[in-house]
């Protein structure tokens, strides 16, 4: 049974997918106060410590605001989104893929947005620093893909689980009406999207938008 890391996987969508892929996967789940993904001494001592094969990054952090409104106090918004979403990254990768390259096999896959493809105004930072995911795992795989190792993103759309319920129902509506299948995407969905990265190696360095049909 393949070893799987899940980071972020505390909150509403970490949990629910967690025990759905603990079914295949012998899963370790963590949360952002048990691992910081920001702090690369920690990622590294941990993944010197403990060996993936699969690597899952559910960890981000979100905060909405027009550019021109950020001031003194809400720039530090901005600069957690960009610690969290961008370097978050890129320390995640730092740490987990040597023991992944030595061992001739690894798949990572980070979570993207449809925002990323499909911005909305106020959420300039956030949709930027998943572009930055999205054109970060093209680049991994290059570097990576000869050693066994694959690494993809998921442009998320809107899920029935994690961030989907901490929205006003009238905003809940108002974006169901935009979404041509007309729902939520359901965490077996979200699951079958996971297996299928893990499972077809020649799915290397793309982002997958998985979103109800949303245009992109």
């Amino acid at each position: 049974m393949k070893k799987m890391l899940i980071l972020g996987g505390t909150g509403g969508l970490g949990k629910n997918m967690t025990e759905l892929l603990s079914e295949k996967y012998k899963v370790t789940s963590v949360g952002s106060k048990d691992l910081d993904v920001t702090d690369f001494t920690q990622l590294q001592d941990y993944f010197n410590n403990n060996q993936f094969d699969i690597v899952l990054n559910l960890s981000g952090y979100n905060y909405d605001s027009f550019l021109h409104k950020y001031n003194n106090e809400t720039i530090k918004e901005a600069e957690k989104q960009i610690r969290v979403n961008v370097q978050g990254c890129v320390n995640l990768l730092a740490a987990c893929l040597p023991s992944m390259r030595e061992n001739k096999y690894g798949r990572i896959i980070l979570l993207s947005s449809v925002l990323s493809r499909a911005p909305l105004a106020g959420t300039s930072i956030y949709s930027a620093s998943k572009s930055f995911i999205d054109s970060l795992v093209r680049t991994t795989t290059l570097e990576n893909l000869s050693k066994g190792v694959t690494c993809n993103s998921i442009q998320l759309g809107y899920f029935d689980a994690g961030m989907a319920h901490r929205i006003p129902e009238h905003i809940r509506e108002a974006i169901i009406n935009k979404i041509p299948l007309k729902r939520f995407g359901s965490m077996n969905e979200l699951f079958n999207t996971i297996e299928y990265l893990i499972n077809t190696e020649y799915m290397a360095g793309a982002s997958i938008s998985v979103n109800g049909g949303i245009s992109v």
